[in-house]
């Protein structure tokens, strides 16, 4: 599989992200943060647990073993529960603005420990990208509610938590398989989230969720949890770290666009500007990569 189809596979969870990120606000208004991580990350754990088997041989390993727990630890614990923190304390679009720190903040960490070149174009690329995709939501910003600085620094918290996983996890993708490390990191991730919700009472009020929220769960745990970071990881195998990370600027910008299409939202001139800019800054990012 070339470097572009990666970019296409991660670009295709980004999509699924937008959405996931509506998801995220609405439960977060009826549960615990922390309940709504451990139902979506334990949902999307059963749907790939039976995948989970090649990946076990990295746990076999102790110099595999450490990274690898690590990882899944930062990434299917720590971010989840960060990210649905943070959208406690801010709106979804503030959430998104500072969610699109994470494609910088990937291709500096990636430069810093070698693992990528600073390639000017890339930069450029994504400075477009990122612009447009502010001036796309400024109209949306709306008032900033109280305390909404602390769910921004948390989500720029997250973002810096991913860009540490997509550069450092890549190795293992790539010796084990998308799927299985992905299945791994959910499992691990599921169970520990799960643990803590029991010891915390965190699951108080699950009972008094109405058909909407026990569908915004489902759908977090199939579509914004397995279905999203599987593609993520599939891009991370087959494409840089930095050009994965980029695709995150579709998020908040394809939940707009569906809201165009089907809830009938203006489709004002910076949501045209966005819808121009930001695959132009992907397309600048991504021109040469190898096909």
């Amino acid at each position: 599989m070339s470097e572009l189809a990666g970019v296409a596979a991660a670009l295709a969870g980004s999509v699924l992200g937008g959405s996931a990120l509506a998801g995220t606000r609405f439960a977060v208004g009826a549960l615990d943060p922390l309940a709504v991580v451990a139902v979506r990350y334990g949902i999307a754990a059963l749907l790939l647990l039976p995948f989970i088997g090649p990946s076990l041989a990295l746990l076999r390993r102790r110099a595999d073993a450490l990274p690898a727990l690590g990882l899944a630890v930062l990434f299917f614990v720590i971010y989840p529960y960060t990210f649905a923190l943070a959208l406690a304390y801010t709106t979804a679009v503030r959430g998104s603005l500072a969610l699109a720190s994470m494609p910088l903040l990937t291709l500096a960490f990636a430069v810093a420990i070698g693992r990528e070149a600073l390639q000017w174009r890339r930069v450029i690329g994504m400075l477009i990208a990122v612009a447009g995709l502010a001036f796309a939501l400024s109209p949306r910003a709306g008032q900033a509610m109280p305390d909404a600085w602390r769910g921004d620094l948390t989500m720029v918290a997250a973002a810096a938590m991913q860009a540490l996983y997509n550069v450092l996890s890549r190795p293992y993708i790539q010796r084990v398989g998308a799927l299985p490390f992905t299945a791994l990191g959910m499992a691990l991730g599921g169970a520990a989230l799960a643990a803590a919700c029991l010891f915390l009472g965190s699951f108080h009020g699950m009972e008094r969720l109405d058909t909407a929220g026990w569908a915004a769960l489902v759908y977090l745990g199939v579509v914004g949890g397995a279905a999203l970071w599987v593609l993520w990881s599939v891009g991370l195998r087959y494409a840089s770290a930095s050009l994965v990370a980029l695709t995150t600027t579709m998020n908040a910008l394809t939940a707009c666009l569906l809201g165009v299409l089907f809830l009938g939202e203006p489709l004002g001139p910076e949501l045209v500007a966005g819808l121009v800019c930001v695959p132009l800054g992907i397309a600048l990012a991504t021109a040469g990569a190898r096909r």
